[in-house]
């Protein structure tokens, strides 16, 4: 199950590197679900099934209610964004809980499990940012978090993190910046 949980991490790195390449949203968008689907079976797989699951499936379903916010051509609500902050955080601290129940105390595991939960969150903020400049220092923030933790688990998510990161920072400018919500 390890193999097959490092192989998921080298996919979604295969799929972060080509996803610039679309040209749409929405094509960007299915990218960004097929690379958090690979990163939630990566950690599960190699046993690390804390905050890091539970927040790349939260990112599918927000990717996939941004498609269909794209094919209506609506925007996103206070209500949504409030939800989805809330459902990150719930979410994240939820995959800190334990056999014997959430350790309040500061732990390593702990600790280490905020990390999704700072990324998950800067990934949000860069959604709803306004401006490209703001936008990339919060996909920076995300990538740092994700790249720190996948680092720390050992997990080839961390090239798709990596990936992730040099693309937000060699982006050209443009007039419209269209980042997928995806958590990594």
């Amino acid at each position: 199950m390890y193999l097959l949980g490092q192989i998921c991490g080298i996919i979604g790195t295969i799929i972060t590197i080509i996803q610039p390449q679309f040209r749409s949203k929405v094509q960007i968008l299915v990218c960004g679900i097929l690379v958090n689907a690979m990163s939630s079976l990566n950690f599960a797989l190699i046993g690390q099934t804390g905050s890091a699951v539970f927040l790349c499936l939260i990112a599918i379903v927000q990717s996939i209610i941004s498609i269909w916010h794209e094919k209506h051509n609506t925007k996103v609500s206070t209500f949504e964004t409030i939800l989805f902050f809330f459902l990150y955080v719930g979410f994240g601290l939820f995959g800190m809980i334990s056999t014997e129940g959430f350790v309040w105390e500061i732990s390593r595991k702990n600790a280490l499990e905020l990390l999704p939960i700072i990324g998950a969150l800067m990934l949000m903020l860069s959604v709803f940012a306004k401006g490209e400049q703001r936008t990339r220092l919060f996909l920076l923030l995300n990538g740092a978090s994700w790249v720190v933790y996948t680092a720390i688990i050992g997990a080839t998510t961390f090239f798709s993190c990596t990936a992730s990161m040099i693309s937000s920072m060699a982006t050209p400018h443009r007039k419209k910046c269209q980042i997928p919500p995806s958590v990594i």
